[in-house]
């Protein structure tokens, strides 16, 4: 049997709530599109505006997720404090709207970023403990 760590966990989150944020994105755009047609150029400014801030939130996520796989593989801490900030950006846009796509989306990237923080809080509660 496959065992997970918290780094292809984390991993797996990240891409997923990325992915998840970038089509919530997409969904506020056709939203905008839904708007522009019934005439309300208001709300269709403001669903683009949200569309545009989610595709990059979601971006940036999917970015940090692969830097944290890769390249920036001995810095956990700095990868999971990256996600968290982005999920955080994620929910700030969303306010806790209807979007619920990126709002799962950004838990997920919360949850990546958690994932990652716990392999250097583990590594230091070590060292504590045989000090």
């Amino acid at each position: 049997m496959t065992s997970f760590t918290e780094r292809s966990i984390g991993y797996l989150f990240g891409l997923l709530g990325g992915a998840l944020l970038a089509v919530g994105g997409i969904v506020s755009f056709l939203y905008g599109a839904i708007d522009i047609a019934f005439g309300r150029s208001g709300a269709a400014l403001g669903a683009g505006a949200e569309g545009l801030v989610l595709l990059v939130v979601g971006g940036l996520a999917l970015f940090f997720a692969y830097l944290a796989r890769g390249p920036w593989r001995d810095q956990p801490l700095a990868s999971g404090i990256l996600l968290v900030v982005t999920a955080a950006i994620g929910w700030g846009v969303l306010a806790l709207g209807g979007n619920v796509l990126a709002l799962i989306g950004a838990l997920l990237v919360f949850l990546a970023g958690v994932l990652y923080l716990l392999v250097p809080l583990r590594t230091e509660i070590q060292a504590a403990a045989t000090a």
